[in-house]
């Protein structure tokens, strides 16, 4: 058994990584808290993101030092945990309170738990937990290679979904719906019942845009309204486009829906090539940007160290992606294999679907920018499913067994014996 500190090659590279985009992050909401405006917390919150940084890395040493193998048997135990946390928000969404400050709601949502000296986000644990107890899951099954087969999995996953919703959160809702179908792929689910999944998904869209709440459809249409020619159609023809947005909601995009969309495209227009400098730019020195700490802190990278400084983000998530694909493709422990896919997605679509949002790519769903973005309960359990990728580097065993999740017809499949003569050439020989 390796020692915590006895990393792999793939592990190290995703350690540095890590670490580097945690020091981004604070570096960056150091200084937008530094030049703050009255009633904001000065340098308290880059403060609080270094004590959140320690903690993580206690959590990730202790997952390392248990080892992934370990914990996998209590996948469903912490799935089951990671459900009870929901019901607290979920019931104070639904009697309207906060449960004597217990549950704080937040712009009509209800996410967060509030506890001594920091406040827990159920939904941010329930990602890792999902990712742990659905690889648990499929780790020996093949029924899943049916069309019925996939019914479980999608049940399973309705009920955290559905309870992660009606908080609301639908950007997490919509993160996991990739982590899912990428671990779905990867156990040997069929992309023709895949696909069939999806345009099923797709079908129902009509009918789940008339049941979202107003300013989350809001979030959906400002990024379409960025082209000035739909806004002057709306304006034109409001009876026509009234399902899309309103004329006054057209006339006054760039000061309402649209605001934070435009800041953040200006504060990422800005930074050119270099950027202004760490702590300077009037996106850092003034505050026009909202969440710039959160949220939008992408586009404070952007405007301090420009297309230079995105690149290096970039570069690291790239990093951890390529690394978790080597860990995941050279395991042959079916466990270690899915819960590498299901980490290497989670936090590759959400760095994708954070840096669109400020871009304007895609719509702004409240998702932060992992390991940058202000907030403890995103960055420990980060740093935990970081901790859980570097361990499966580290516990990698032979199965003397064909490679998991490879399914080959009857007539070709493969014995133990022949695989084993492979390894130990004469294993299989008849005896003299």
């Amino acid at each position: 058994m390796r020692r915590v500190g006895d990393l792999t090659r793939p592990g190290w590279a995703i350690v540095v990584a890590g670490l580097v985009l945690v020091a981004i992050g604070i570096s960056s909401i150091y200084v937008t808290d530094t030049h703050y405006a009255g009633g904001h917390d000065g340098p308290r919150n880059a403060a609080k993101q270094c004590v959140f940084a320690l903690i993580g890395a206690a959590t990730a040493l202790a997952v390392l030092r248990i080892g992934y193998q370990t914990i996998a048997p209590f996948a469903y135990y912490l799935f089951g945990l990671a459900l009870l946390l929901l019901v607290p928000p979920l019931a104070a969404k639904m009697l309207d309170t906060s449960f004597a400050g217990l549950v704080p709601p937040r712009n009509g949502a209800y996410r967060w738990i509030s506890l001594p000296g920091f406040q827990l986000q159920p939904s941010e644990v329930m990602k890792l937990a999902y990712i742990l107890a659905l690889a648990w899951y499929l780790r020996y099954r093949r029924n899943y290679r049916s069309f019925v087969g996939l019914i479980i999995p999608f049940l399973v996953s309705i009920v955290p979904l559905t309870l992660i919703l009606l908080e609301p959160d639908l950007g997490t809702v919509l993160l996991l719906f990739p982590v899912l179908f990428a671990m779905l792929f990867i156990a040997g689910a069929r992309i023709s019942h895949l696909s069939m999944t999806i345009l099923a998904g797709l079908a129902l869209v009509p009918l789940a845009w008339g049941q979202i709440h107003a300013y989350q459809r809001l979030r959906v249409t400002a990024v379409l309204l960025q082209s000035e020619t739909l806004r002057r159609a709306v304006i034109e023809h409001p009876e026509t486009y009234r399902s899309l947005a309103t004329k006054r909601q057209a006339q006054e995009w760039a000061a309402g829906s649209g605001y934070q969309l435009v800041h953040s495209k200006n504060a990422i227009g800005s930074g050119g090539l270099s950027g202004h400098g760490w702590g300077r730019g009037a996106y850092v020195e003034h505050d026009l940007l909202p969440d710039r700490h959160n949220d939008f802190v992408f586009a404070v990278v952007a405007h301090q160290w420009g297309f230079l400084g995105c690149l290096a983000v970039v570069a690291c998530y790239a990093v951890l992606a390529v690394a978790g694909v080597v860990v995941s493709s050279s395991t042959t422990e079916p466990f270690g294999r899915l819960l590498g896919v299901g980490v290497v997605t989670l936090i590759t679509a959400q760095a994708v679907i954070n840096m669109g949002m400020t871009m304007g790519l895609m719509p702004i769903t409240g998702m932060t920018l992992p390991f940058v973005s202000y907030g403890g309960s995103s960055l420990v359990t980060n740093a935990m499913a970081l901790a859980l990728l570097v361990s499966v580097s580290q516990h990698r065993p032979y199965l003397l067994s064909t490679r998991p999740f490879e399914f080959q017809p009857l007539k070709e499949a493969k014995t133990p014996l022949e695989d084993l003569e492979k390894i130990l050439p004469g294993v299989g020989a008849a005896p003299r």
